[in-house]
């Protein structure tokens, strides 16, 4: 049955232009529906990180029971979310096929406020309710990263931004390291004396040829498209001197996870010495892996709502990550929750209405079902 509160609210949300680094218009609505909720609503400084004007917008809204549940989503989308049609089919959203849909995020913005509306509309006690919609996820997820998060009680949290149907959690995701290796070579004419240079561009070739890199194993996986290589000019005389190689390595476990910077370096180092080349290599943690267990409270709670709405429940892990990583690596407990969606980040983008609707009646579940825990308590 359509959620015509729902509906309306997102093709409101999906008609309102957003991208990393310009969620103002957004921003700017979703105070005004905490607000109109009863949170006191603020807004961080975020966005002066990354050049921009918006922060993450945080609500809270004190509750008649001790405890605090985090609900979070974020306001940014991929390129080529300005100016989308949304187009209905069967019983599925569609863009008009000329921009992405950005049901990616904003399904989950609007699964999280029809979960507020149906909580506190039902009159029951409810713990204090923290409601974070971050900028720039999907930049790295550096809305979460900068955030500060002295004022979050939670010490669980459903974050809703995941695709596949409702009742999907993810409860793991891999860590990420930014790998990137500044390859310097020796100049020489490449016509009169090519023996007395020292080619960069052939020591990136072989460090590239021989590295292990793509899937490393069932839960790692590494990653090269960024090579650079030149003499800083038109030249083609001259021996390469100087060359780059930027990429990335993701693994569920941290141990992988460094080992694999840790080759990383070594085999860089090893190819750059059997050239008689310099290089500097430089690595830098972008997010931590997490995984938490299907008997965590955080998932019995997920498990339990789903339940009581008649909804499958599973856990999935993610080959991506989300804002869960962030708040997981401190120490808050945090699953990503499906709404509906899938094929994000391209023009087929699709949101299947029936799940998006049901995710905003799980989301008031997931609130009720954990102030029953606190009331028992």
């Amino acid at each position: 049955m359509k959620n015509e509160r729902m509906y309306n609210e997102l093709i409101e949300l999906l008609t309102t232009d957003s991208a990393s680094g310009k969620e103002d218009a957004i921003a700017e609505l979703l105070k005004g529906k905490l607000e109109e909720l009863g949170f006191t609503v603020t807004q961080d400084n975020a966005g002066e990180a990354f050049g921009s004007t918006c922060g993450n917008v945080i609500g809270i809204r004190e509750g008649e029971l001790e405890g605090a549940l985090l609900l979070s989503s974020h306001m940014d989308r991929v390129p080529n979310g300005l100016g989308i049609q949304p187009v209905e089919r069967d019983g599925v959203l569609y863009s008009d096929g000329t921009t992405i849909l950005a049901a990616d995020d904003i399904s989950g913005v609007c699964a999280i406020l029809e979960g507020i509306r149906q909580a506190t509309a039902s009159g029951t006690p409810l713990p204090r309710l923290e409601v974070v919609f971050t900028v720039q996820e999907e930049l790295c997820l550096g809305g979460a990263k900068v955030m500060d998060p002295s004022p979050l009680k939670s010490h669980i949290g459903y974050i809703f931004d995941s695709p596949g149907g409702v009742g999907r959690f993810i409860n793991g995701a891999p860590g990420r390291y930014i790998l990137k290796a500044e390859i310097t070579g020796k100049p020489a004419h490449a016509g009169n004396a090519p023996e007395k240079g020292i080619d960069a561009a052939k020591t990136m070739a072989d460090i590239i040829s021989t590295l292990k890199q793509g899937r490393l194993d069932e839960i790692s996986t590494s990653n090269f498209p960024h090579l650079e290589a030149g003499t800083g000019s038109a030249n083609i005389n001259v021996v390469c001197d100087h060359a780059l190689i930027e990429g990335e390595a993701r693994s569920r476990d941290l141990k992988k996870l460094l080992d694999y910077v840790e080759y990383f370096r070594a085999h860089c180092q090893k190819v750059a010495d059997e050239h008689g080349a310099k290089v500097k290599v430089t690595t830098e943690e972008n997010f931590l892996p997490f995984f938490i267990s299907e008997d965590d409270p955080v998932l019995t709670i997920a498990k339990t709502a789903c339940e009581k709405q008649g909804i499958p429940f599973q856990c999935a892990v993610l080959g991506g990550a989300f804002d869960g990583n962030i708040h997981n690596a401190r120490g808050m407990a945090t699953v990503g929750v499906a709404t509906g969606y899938s094929k994000n980040h391209t023009t087929e983008e699709q949101l299947e209405l029936e799940s998006f609707f049901r995710s905003g009646d799980l989301c008031a579940a997931l609130i009720e079902t954990y102030a029953e825990g606190l009331a028992r308590k």
